[in-house]
């Protein structure tokens, strides 16, 4: 294991993503600006805005681009940042860029000039590095990425705090007023789920880094192990209903130890409410633990998980990816919205260390695959970054998604190690075009584009005006990119006084309003057309 967004546009994005709006949050009102309510736009974690209008690759290439403000903070930040606007600021509405970091402290600044409008508000003490049994952020906080409800105005973030400097380690959920930063009355509350299959819930080796999923009233957490996978952590969901937080809800991964959902994506979600969660490796060489897997819950009528093959998906490798400690799970899953001219149509994506692509039914997962390792499991899958024979060399974070029209329906894939062919570079971000295989109908994709080489980089995010106009953004190594979605050309990199400052691997950029929002070092910077 290695350590480390929903908009809210109308029904537009609700017709292009097939999730209605009901799954997080009211819309907000007509002619206001585009949000990020959760990691990568959407439940279904796609990344895409199809509604900006301003920043076009035209734009971007001829006018003058770059850094409109930087607004400190104190701590590292790991989530991405989140915005809403129209929220009531003393009678005027305003939209808020809000943010996070490892110290437990929130802060909303004014997206249009990065004045802090509140904050920090804190969620207690965070817990210091050195009294854990291992890991390598320091001092832990929050590190995964909240989530906002619209319909009631509320910012929902999980921390780690401590009363006496580390002795004591508790979770807590907090709610707090979009427009204040005031906790909510009986708000935050202690994470503390029953115990799933005789597994108890242990803060002390239990690390919350992935995203906060908001669906139907229940705010799902999902939590792995610190880096060195000590202790006898299990990968967990826990649901707390906003409504009762203290009946809360659980799943653990039937492991002996381990098998965290700990990527920065969190969990992702269908238009039906179903959950997919992706998991790391475990301490078995034998039997399959749902350890390497994506995991399909219900949430009804409490949270479960079925034990039926039509429920998860494992690679055939899993134990040679046990062995190595290659994480099917360093990425997110991907729910791809419904594809109209393949069989199965429903299918979800995944990506891990390894460096292999997985497209796999969301109805009938398989269970165990029975393919090579590399090709032949699940629908379909080959290898995207590496040699996908040995090392790490695969993908992080989250994948994207975007309908190009003519240009194709693509996955952009973030990940290091060499490209595949027909490109030469090493790391950066891959387009897969999604297309029926020839014969037979079947899901499959093949190599669009490659973006220039890059290191490492973080989830990308893209924005277009539907089919048109699209850039995908990405960070990588303290520079934020634009490539032209069509080609993957560059059509922007910050460099000099517009660089952001130290990135790493789990920043995501957030994009609305004709704004590009990087949390970078302990700053968010936002970059925009000026």
């Amino acid at each position: 294991m290695r350590p480390l967004r929903v908009r809210r546009i109308g029904a537009l994005v609700c017709l292009l993503i097939a999730l209605p709006l009901s799954l997080s949050a009211a819309p907000a009102p007509p002619g206001q600006e585009t949000e990020v309510l959760t990691f990568h736009d959407d439940p279904a974690r796609t990344g895409w805005d199809p509604a900006e209008r301003e920043l076009t690759p035209e734009a971007v290439r001829t006018r003058t681009f770059g850094r409109l403000w930087t607004a400190p903070v104190e701590g590292e930040m790991y989530a991405e940042p989140l915005i809403a606007s129209g929220v009531d600021v003393h009678g005027v509405p305003r939209t808020l860029v809000y943010a996070v970091t490892g110290q437990d402290l929130v802060f909303a600044f004014d997206a249009a000039t990065g004045k802090r409008v509140w904050g920090p508000v804190s969620l207690g003490a965070p817990v210091p590095g050195d009294t854990l049994p291992c890991g390598d952020l320091d001092p832990v906080g929050i590190t995964g990425t909240p989530v906002i409800d619209r319909a009631s105005s509320t910012l929902y973030a999980a921390g780690l705090t401590t009363p006496d400097a580390g002795k004591t380690k508790v979770y807590i959920l907090a709610a707090l007023d979009l427009a204040t930063g005031t906790p909510r009355p009986g708000w935050p509350v202690v994470i503390a789920p029953p115990a799933s299959r005789g597994v108890h819930f242990d803060p002390q080796i239990q690390e919350q880094r992935g995203a906060l999923t908001l669906l139907h009233g229940i705010v799902y957490v999902p939590f792995g192990g610190y880096f060195g996978d000590c202790g006898d952590y299990h990968g967990w969901v826990v649901g707390i209903p906003v409504s009762l937080p203290h009946r809360q809800q659980a799943f653990a991964t039937p492991t002996h130890r381990m098998g965290g959902i700990w990527a920065t994506g969190g969990v992702a979600a269908d238009a039906a409410g179903n959950l997919y969660a992706a998991t790391g490796n475990s301490d078995s060489f034998a039997a399959a633990d749902l350890s390497n897997s994506v995991v399909r819950l219900s949430p009804k009528p409490t949270l479960t998980f079925s034990g039926s093959a039509h429920d998860f998906f494992t690679p055939s490798n899993f134990v040679s990816l046990n062995e190595t400690d290659t994480d099917l799970g360093s990425s997110a899953p991907l729910v791809l919205p419904d594809q109209p001219d393949v069989a199965p149509s429903r299918l979800v994506f995944i990506a891990g260390k390894q460096g292999v692509g997985y497209l796999v039914s969301r109805d009938q997962m398989g269970g165990v695959s029975r393919g090579n390792g590399v090709t032949g499991e699940g629908v379909f899958s080959r290898c995207i970054f590496g040699t996908c024979q040995a090392g790490w060399s695969g993908s992080y974070s989250a994948a994207a998604y975007w309908d190009g029209g003519r240009t194709g329906r693509l996955i952009l894939v973030p990940g290091r190690g060499s490209q595949p062919a027909p490109c030469h570079g090493a790391g950066g971000v891959v387009a897969l075009r999604l297309k029926p295989a020839p014969g037979s109908g079947t899901p499959m994709y093949d190599v669009a584009w490659c973006s220039p080489s890059m290191q490492d980089p973080g989830a990308p995010a893209v924005s277009s005006t539907g089919a048109d106009g699209g850039l995908v953004w990405a960070a990588d190594a303290g520079t934020l990119y634009a490539l032209d979605a069509r080609t993957g050309t560059q059509v922007y990199a910050s460099a000099g006084q517009d660089a952001p400052g130290r990135t790493h691997r789990f920043i995501t950029p957030a994009v609305a309003g004709g704004r590009v929002y990087v949390g970078a070092a302990q700053a968010v910077v936002a970059y925009g057309l000026k």
